[in-house]
């Protein structure tokens, strides 16, 4: 947000113009108590002296007033939360120093003593400088502050969007240091992964891989062609896990300049050293991973001693500790900024990026009828659309259910032909099948005989979208138990894929349903059980058909009336007789489904 207001993704229209007002808790203090002025606006400190102190951040917010398509734009301006926060993110990481909207919070991170003091407590015995009593902000703090903040603003939005993350991210971690040290730890070296993500990293190459796995490897190679080796090299690098470790270390030690040593290190306690660091970053890594996989937690050297040294010692060697790595992070952050790409990136659209608005699948009566994006890879969505539409017409919740298809028909005809595949034609077969019956009689499509012949052939074979045309129009399904079982197996592995073709959900269960009756009349009850149990996950939490699957299990004689369930109506269950109640006739079958 903090880059979008600064205007360089507008075009040449009327721009709205909103000033948004916040304050923050800090223990920043000014030489000169007076306004400074930055890029994004304003800081307006507090002449408190004692306990945490004020600021108020001033940032103004300027969106187009005219939409693309040249109507007054409908939002014309945000809440200003996520501006403002961003805002005292860059300001809290760029001076090391606290900025909390939360009075509370400052508080209890902030330390009420003045100086160096021996015994420290809290969050302050953790970190250098971040919670003391005072920081004062210098005149070439603010010179560095809006240094930073213009470059920052200046990048292309992908590395935009990755530095205010990691900013984002390393500022939260230090604000739970003394609540949770690990997890802590764990969001700054993500922070910093999630940077080197956003980069492009030198690929691995087998020398650096760990020395005891790579002998034995290579042992077990020995006398192979090296072609065939480099491939079994490369797929061993690609599968581990240390694949990513790598990059991780590789990418912060590319980012860390001799000003990391030098005067950045003066001051800091134990600073490490450049030939501790690759070591110590890898443990980093682990650490992160293994907190997050096996929740285990920081070694209390790590963060117990209270000096605020930057590294502590471990029987696995030098690392860095809570101090140590959010100097790193900060150092790191910094050099990707200078290093990263400036300039507008032309295929982002500021719009997508605004808080407080989420895109949505508008009701399928909208787009349905439309053409422009119908083909054999949407057929299927329009197809479930169309089912949607009209199953709440048919329910009388809505006036008709149908809506002028015309295009969407005219494409059919012209291009279900010239598909090979049964399964590319199959959805376009069920839209105009369906049509060709509800329409009115003067809107019906009249179908060159070689397509209506084709298109029969398609639905003449067990498919979901036969079985979904059968269940909303009230036609009879006369498979076989088997087939329906094929077809009920293949579905429900479908839908357990990534993109299964879209059906109103109770369709879906409809099949598992109609199938659990086919074998409870063939006496295969467990069979039944395990179909209403599909059919009842596929709609999860409903009422009437939990008491219709428990029914069953129970041996009672429930009727469930499909075309209802079909309908989305919320009763279609009928009375339940025990066993010893049961007619001896056709009827009242063990879990009777009518359709009528």
């Amino acid at each position: 947000m903090l880059q979008i207001v600064q205007g360089m993704y507008f075009r040449p229209v009327p721009l709205t113009d909103t000033l948004h007002r916040g304050i923050f808790y800090t223990n920043l203090r000014a030489f000169r108590e007076q306004t400074l002025t930055f890029v994004f606006g304003r800081l307006l400190p507090s002449t408190t002296f004692d306990g945490p102190r004020t600021f108020t951040v001033e940032a103004r917010e300027q969106l187009e007033a005219q939409s693309p398509s040249g109507t007054l734009e409908v939002l014309a301006a945000t809440s200003g939360d996520q501006l403002l926060d961003e805002v005292a993110a860059v300001v809290a990481f760029c001076t090391n120093a606290t900025c909390v909207r939360d009075h509370d919070m400052a508080r209890r991170l902030i330390s009420a003593q003045q100086g160096e003091e021996r015994n420290r407590r809290g969050p302050a015995s953790l970190l250098r400088q971040t919670f003391d009593a005072t920081v004062i902000l210098t005149d070439e703090g603010v010179a560095d502050l809006e240094r930073f903040t213009r470059s920052l603003l200046g990048l292309q939005r992908k590395s935009y969007e990755a530095v205010i993350r990691a900013i984002r991210q390393i500022v939260d971690a230090t604000l739970i240091v003394d609540e949770d040290a690990a997890l802590a730890y764990t969001l700054m070296v993500a922070a910093l992964e999630s940077l080197g993500q956003a980069s492009e990293s030198e690929p691995a190459v087998w020398e650096d891989y760990d020395p005891s796995k790579r002998h034995r490897i290579d042992a077990a190679t020995q006398g192979l062609d090296d072609v065939v080796r480099a491939r079994i090299e490369s797929a061993v690098l690609a599968n581990e896990h240390h694949g990513l470790q790598r990059q991780f270390v590789a990418f912060v030690l590319d980012h860390v300049e001799p000003s990391f040593y030098r005067n950045e290190a003066v001051g800091a306690i134990r600073p490490i050293k450049t030939t501790e660091l690759p070591n110590a970053l890898r443990q980093a890594y682990s650490i992160r991973s293994r907190t997050v996989h096996a929740l285990e937690r920081l070694a209390r050297e790590v963060w117990m001693a209270g000096d605020r040294a930057d590294t502590a010692l471990l029987d696995t060697g030098i690392v860095l500790s809570l101090e140590g790595l959010s100097r790193l992070s900060r150092h790191v952050v910094r050099r990707f900024v200078e290093r990263a790409p400036q300039g507008v990136d032309s295929t982002f659209n500021y719009r997508s990026a605004l808080p407080g608005i989420m895109p949505g699948r508008w009701a399928a009566q909208y787009w349905i009828g439309r053409a422009e994006g119908f083909n054999r890879d949407t057929a299927a969505e329009y197809f479930d659309g169309m089912l949607t539409y009209l199953i709440e017409g048919l329910s009388k919740r809505s006036e008709t259910g149908l809506v002028d298809m015309s295009p969407v028909l005219e494409s059919i005809e012209g291009t279900a032909l010239g598909l090979s595949k049964r399964e590319d034609r199959l959805a376009m077969a069920g839209i105009m099948t369906v049509w060709n019956t509800v329409a009115p009689p003067d809107r019906r499509r009249r179908l060159k005989p070689k397509l209506a012949k084709r298109f029969e052939a398609d639905l003449a074979e067990p498919s979901m979208v036969s079985f979904a045309i059968g269940m909303v129009l009230g036609r009879p399904i006369e498979w076989s138990t088997e087939d329906m079982q094929l077809l009920s197996d293949a579905r429900w592995k479908e839908r357990l894929g990534n993109k299964p073709a879209p059906l109103p959900m109770r369709v879906d269960a409809a099949l598992h349903i109609l199938l659990a009756d086919r074998l409870l009349h063939e006496g295969s009850k467990t069979k039944a059980l395990g179909e209403l149990g599909r059919a009842v996950e596929t709609v999860p939490g409903l009422a009437p058909l939990i008491e219709f699957e428990q029914a069953i299990e129970r041996g009672e004689d429930p009727v469930l009336n499909l075309s209802r369930f079909v309908l989305g109506e919320a009763e279609f269950i009928g009375a339940a007789s025990t066993a010893s109640d049961r007619p001896q006739s056709d009827e009242g079958q063990p879990g009777e489904v009518r359709s009528d």
